[in-house]
């Protein structure tokens, strides 16, 4: 049962009950959502969480927690009723004491006593003029996101040109550098070439020098033994 009876086709209810949190934290933070626009609620809990923003110069961590959690579970009731969430607000959201539990006592003592809470959230759906200006700030919105969109992927876009741009002009920078190369090791193999040529030629040339010299001392000594 909830505290405040609202009925209708455009309402999303959701409740929890005995949460381990304090009815005396939970009041700040349902007070700062109350009558907020479900998107709107949603980013200011996440930023509360994320210590971005603050209550009262407090977070309330576990208590913002919760609160999200059921918010959630109420949106998730009004995406099943084919509800407009982004077009929904928070009408009514509100910590109820929970049922009274102690922990468990020692002898005559009686335990120290538990915290626990009931939560209950009811979302509605605009209807009329503001749902219209809710719908246009939405678009806005959206179309604000797809301009970002689309001047990220440029910028990706351009930024990949350039660094292909750049590494085209490295390549072209460096075949001149490796031609050079390839052209003093062409010389230089031509060069050992023809050396070892010549080498081969003094060679050949020195053998038959040797081979008639050979000749002429055999031919003098057959001169010499005929003679004798």
């Amino acid at each position: 049962m909830y505290s405040r009876k609202v009925e209708g086709d455009n309402v999303a209810k959701a409740c929890s009950n005995n949460l381990r949190i304090s009815v005396k934290n939970a009041k700040p933070v349902c007070k700062s959502v109350r009558g907020l626009g479900l998107p709107v609620a949603k980013q200011f809990l996440e930023d509360v969480l994320k210590a971005k923003r603050n209550i009262g110069g407090r977070y309330y961590p576990k208590t913002t927690r919760e609160v999200l959690n059921i918010i959630l579970s109420a949106e998730k009731n009004a995406e099943f009723k084919n509800l407009d969430t982004e077009n929904m607000y928070i009408l009514h959201i509100a910590p109820l004491e929970g049922t009274h539990m102690h922990r468990r006592r020692h002898k005559r003592n009686i335990g120290s006593r538990i915290k626990a809470a009931h939560l209950e959230v009811i979302l509605k759906e605009r209807v009329g003029k503001k749902a219209v200006e809710s719908k246009t700030k939405t678009e806005a919105k959206k179309d604000e996101i797809k301009k970002d969109l689309k001047t990220q992927i440029t910028k990706e876009i351009e930024t990949k040109v350039r660094t292909q741009i750049a590494e085209e002009k490295k390549t072209e920078i460096k075949t001149p550098v490796e031609k050079k190369v390839e052209v003093k090791e062409k010389t230089e193999t031509k060069t050992e070439e023809k050396t070892e040529v010549k080498k081969v030629e003094t060679k050949t040339e020195e053998s038959k020098d040797n081979q008639e010299v050979k000749k002429v001392k055999a031919e003098t000594k057959k001169k010499i033994e005929n003679k004798i």
